[in-house]
């Protein structure tokens, strides 16, 4: 098995032969695995990564009381 500074070469080498847009997303992923082993530390949990959706303002005059939703029938 190679020690962890033969492999921390190696994938320096491989990184030095890719075209410079590459690295670029290499540099990325590097900084967002180091937030996510961050975020795991601190809240010692994996976090929430829920899709956020941006549909815009409401629309105006819009009412979310029950009665104005669903009618007042008396139920």
């Amino acid at each position: 098995m190679a020690t962890p500074m033969h492999n921390a070469q190696t994938l320096l080498e491989k990184i030095q032969s890719l075209p410079t847009d590459r690295i670029a997303e290499v540099e990325d992923f590097v900084d967002f695995l180091r937030e996510r082993a961050t975020a795991r530390k601190t809240t010692g949990k994996e976090p929430l990564d829920f899709p956020v959706d941006d549909l815009g303002p409401w629309p105006e005059g819009l009412s979310l009381r029950r009665e104005d939703m669903y009618g007042d029938d008396g139920r």
